[in-house]
């Protein structure tokens, strides 16, 4: 019986290789979108909005009017990244033609590894690794609803920071520097940003942060430069914490 030609093997076909996506150069529109980013986040001109003639009366709680105020920066800063990068976004879903099982399973798994690294920092140290953000959705869990907070903070937020920390420094920035010095610079600044006007307390805060920051980079570049890919991971991260926060949370004994 003659044998059949290995090229015409389907079992010796050679795996795809992982595609790379292409982030492009820096443009104008990233220079103001970031230079506006600093100046309302990082700056404090978000305040201003607050000092708008009767924006505070409109809310019933300071939690509230806060909490407006992250809504419209986070739905404006989301238009303005969509607009510059939004081609490459819905490009870089097709990473997930590219070892599928392994990457779907790790949407979940990234979150646990996280879990489970503040979780042995916290056996080590004895003391719990948690988040200035956490407590800041602990005191709004009980004025804003879930859905709305669903919307800002696993949808919006993510996708500005993941425009901003891993589709800037690291995918455009890579083009002049090596990824994963990029990286490292991403997850630097991605875990400083969020200490801004709160100030450190223990280096134990910057924890929670810093793994997702090396969590998310890895996994961006891995995944080919996929944008698509981190903002998939940062969304299951933040929904799962507010998931825990609204549904968990008051299920539990008073001071547990």
């Amino acid at each position: 019986m003659q044998q059949r030609p290995e090229y015409m093997n389907p079992y010796s076909a050679p795996r795809p290789k992982q595609r790379v996506f292409n982030a492009g150069q820096f443009t104008k529109g990233d220079f103001w979108t970031v230079l506006a980013y600093l100046v309302f986040f990082v700056g404090g001109a978000a305040g201003l909005i607050g000092l708008i003639p009767g924006y505070m009366g409109a809310f019933s709680t300071q939690e509230q009017a806060l909490f407006g105020i992250n809504l419209i920066l986070y739905v404006t800063f989301f238009i303005l990244a969509m607009i510059q990068c939004g081609p490459q976004f819905f490009e870089s879903f097709k990473t997930m033609r590219y070892h599928p099982w392994a990457k779907w399973l790790m949407l979940p798994g990234g979150w646990f590894l996280t879990i489970m690294a503040n979780g042995i920092i916290a056996a080590l140290t004895g003391q719990a690794a948690t988040s200035e953000n956490q407590a800041a959705l602990e005191s709004m869990a009980g004025t804003v609803p879930l859905p709305v907070m669903l919307v800002v903070t696993a949808l919006f937020g993510p996708f500005v920071e993941e425009y901003l920390f891993r589709h800037l420094l690291i995918g455009k920035l890579s083009r002049k520097l090596n990824v994963w010095i990029c990286a490292l610079i991403s997850t630097v600044l991605f875990a400083s940003i969020h200490f801004i006007g709160a100030g450190i307390g223990s280096w134990l805060e910057v924890v929670p942060y810093f793994m997702l920051g090396v969590m998310m980079g890895v996994a961006y570049i891995l995944s080919g430069k996929s944008l698509a890919y981190s903002y998939m991971l940062h969304v299951i991260n933040n929904a799962v914490a507010l998931l825990v926060v609204y549904l968990i949370y008051p299920l539990l004994p008073v001071g547990a």
